[in-house]
């Protein structure tokens, strides 16, 4: 079951031209269309990220030679052989690598309101012994580093297609349903699909079924979900959030776990934002699906938002907040906050009240009064997505809060009529495809019509 191929393009880095070649023709964009005097954050000092792509592009070199532990030695245990089979340590410098920009970055992604970090934690504990959650993390990290130009551009498909031997069987295996390392390596695998997705098009939506199966079988006897699930859970939640975005459908994965906790009681920051994740997943479920008694649900979402603002703690409040300043090329405020959990609660909050003044039916139709009702709802938008885009660049540490960011780009930013600001949206786009390889270049194809800069050089 374990895929251990060491190609030799994996000894060193591989120059061969990425099957999407995105790299050249974004950098291009950026500068045919970001000049100097315009916000551009690559042309800003800024505070470096605990664990950004740059510090994982120079590592400390690595060994090229592994060997297995030496007898007697204590870095092995007394029971190894109880183990069944264990994959560490590993021996080929292919793997270490791959698992060390797991550990280092990929990971990252997902333990944001995750206190316990089991995806930094427990999953790569659990793949030690679980070929198919191995292969899953060494997908993962040999795609994103092969969209830096930095892998073997052929070696997350052979990981790929090793995880889909045992997953594509999940369907007609009910018990495979509750094994908790599949739903997470299911979760790598959505997360290697989303960087093939435009932000704007088509999702092909591979293991999306997986997913559901997954998460939606969790009320089905299943007496009390384990942590881990409960993790799994809420990245995959996300994900759907941005793949509902993407191709603008409804809300897929079941919203009624016994877990999922919506009240307004005191709870901490983790908990705090998974109750608007939610509520942000089922403004995308109002705004893309069928939707009995519209009038009534859209009021309801507007009040749940209004009472989760007023309820939130302390640690809710910004550490720190400055107002754009045009002069020194700052088209967002400066909002720091104070943990990934808070972050990720506020954008999705932001992108859901966005969402819902797109859609507020409220607005006159006909008559003088409707202009000046426009004006004003256009102005509300402009400043949630100022809001969004200021929390996403001012806590860099909290990489998808930048995915989020771009929704509201998408989905808002043909309200935007400054010049400056246009170019400011545009570069939290292309800043997003460049450092993360999350792919927004139909999105910019999209603002750049709406924007009317087709003729522009």
């Amino acid at each position: 079951m374990r895929q251990v191929d060491a190609p030799a393009q994996e000894q060193a880095v591989v120059q061969a031209t990425s099957e999407r070649s995105r790299n050249s023709s974004v950098q291009q964009t950026l500068h045919e269309h970001l000049p100097s005097a315009v916000i551009s954050p690559f042309n800003q000092p800024a505070s470096t990220p605990a664990t950004s792509w740059k510090e994982v592009q120079t590592p400390t070199p690595l060994p090229t030679v592994y060997s297995s532990i030496p007898p007697g030695s204590t870095l092995g245990l007394a029971n190894y052989e109880h183990h069944g089979d264990v994959v560490f340590p590993f021996t080929q410098p292919h793997e270490v690598r791959l698992m060390k920009y797991y550990l280092e970055y990929m990971c990252t992604w997902f333990d944001l309101c995750d206190a316990r970090r089991h995806f930094a934690i427990v999953v790569p504990q659990r793949a030690i012994t679980c070929p198919t959650l191995l292969n899953a993390i060494f997908a993962l990290s040999s795609r994103h580093l092969s969209l830096h130009d930095q892998y073997d551009p052929y070696a997350s498909d052979r990981y790929h297609q090793e995880c889909l031997k045992h997953l594509t069987t999940i369907s007609n295996d009910s018990s495979a349903l509750t094994n908790d390392d599949l739903l997470a390596a299911t979760i790598l695998l959505r997360t290697l699909e989303e960087l093939d997705v435009p932000l704007i098009g088509t999702d092909h939506e591979g293991h999306l079924l997986g997913i559901q199966l997954f998460m939606n079988t969790q009320n089905g006897g299943l007496p009390r979900q384990s942590q881990l699930r409960q993790a799994c859970f809420w990245v995959g939640l996300r994900q759907e959030i941005t793949m509902a975005f993407a191709t603008q459908r409804p809300i897929m994965v079941k919203l009624d776990h016994l877990f999922i906790d919506r009240s307004f009681s005191p709870a901490d920051d983790d908990c705090w934002a998974n109750r608007i994740v939610v509520h942000c997943a089922e403004v995308v479920q109002f705004c893309f699906g069928e939707v009995d008694n519209r009038k009534s649900e859209y009021q309801r979402l507007v009040e749940y938002d209004h009472n989760w603002l007023r309820a939130r703690p302390l640690s809710w409040l910004p550490i720190a907040y400055s107002e754009p300043d045009p002069a020194a090329d700052q088209a967002f405020p400066r909002i720091f906050y104070i943990n990934h959990a808070v972050v990720i609660g506020n954008v999705h909050g932001t992108l859901a009240r966005a969402l819902l003044m797109c859609h507020d039916e409220s607005i006159p139709r006909i008559g003088p009064a409707r202009r000046l009702a426009r004006q004003k709802l256009d102005n509300d938008i402009r400043t949630q997505i100022r809001e969004l885009c200021g929390t996403a660049l001012s806590n860099k540490d909290t990489i998808p809060a930048m995915f989020t960011a771009c929704m509201g780009v998408t989905a808002c930013g043909d309200r935007f009529t400054d010049h400056v600001e246009q170019r400011a949206l545009l570069d939290i786009l292309v800043k997003t495809d460049v450092h993360h390889m999350w792919p927004t270049a139909s999105a910019q194809s999209h603002l750049k019509r709406a924007w009317g800069w087709e003729d522009e050089s």
